[in-house]
């Protein structure tokens, strides 16, 4: 196509070409405010995840430009995580029940799951907490994910909670202290001498049941687990419910 040819094409379809071209800068630019807003938004709702449950809870119900840059279903699974650490189970419960009905995406399928049986075994509900083991499980499996080394740690992790939390079987320790010999991430280690420690209670061994907390106690400072290590120390009947 030579110059003239193309002058005179530019001159027929210009206003074509200039609304294209002008689409695609205002997208462009649309794109890069949405990502700087949801980036700037993520990073203040991380920090009051942890420092002010309350406020990040309140934050994910009102701030009218939050479903700007969430879909609803990251914002109810934000408003879950954020009515598990207040310990609020009625509301929790209502928000298992709508995003029961919910289609999540892969990602947000297993991040459910996982916080589903994690609610369910924090408050001794075997059956539902199993369900949603069982559910994970075979969700990972049908989509060959078991086989990726991520997803099997935490299909592995799934059963160690079933069988601390649920089965409360002292039996379990031979296959946790080995599991524990493996470990090398500190927090890792203190939450499974956490489990020991409840594992030696249910197993009637108190003087195990207190060297394991206090080996977990240095390796889980500023967890959630702090405080009910403090409290289990003093009085080890709380590694019967905690």
């Amino acid at each position: 196509m030579d110059l003239n040819s193309l002058t005179a094409f530019f001159d027929t379809y210009k206003l074509a070409i200039i609304s294209f071209v002008v689409m695609v800068l205002l997208a462009f630019v649309s794109i890069r405010l949405t990502l700087s807003l949801r980036a700037s938004a993520e990073k203040e709702l991380a920090q009051l995840q942890y420092t002010n449950p309350s406020l990040y809870t309140e934050r994910l119900q009102n701030n009218r430009r939050l479903p700007w840059v969430f879909r609803k279903n990251e914002i109810l699974l934000m408003q879950l995580e954020g009515q598990m650490r207040l310990g609020q189970d009625e509301e929790i419960q209502r928000l298992i029940e709508t995003l029961d009905s919910k289609r999540l995406v892969p990602r947000e399928k297993v991040d459910y799951l996982q916080k589903r049986m994690s609610f369910f075994a924090s408050v001794g509900d075997v059956e539902d907490a199993k369900v949603s083991f069982e559910m994970l499980e075979t969700y990972l499996r049908s989509v060959k994910a078991d086989e990726v080394e991520r997803y099997r740690l935490m299909l592995e992790e799934g059963e160690e909670i079933i069988r601390v939390y649920l089965d409360k079987n002292p039996d379990y320790r031979s296959i946790l202290q080995s599991k524990l010999a493996a470990t090398t991430n500190p927090v890792q280690r203190g939450i499974r001498l956490y489990r020991l420690a409840k594992l030696s209670w249910f197993a009637q061994d108190e003087s195990s049941a207190r060297s394991y907390l206090a080996q977990a106690k240095p390796l889980l400072q500023g967890s959630d687990y702090a405080p009910i290590i403090e409290q289990a120390a003093i009085d080890l009947r709380l590694l019967a419910i905690k």
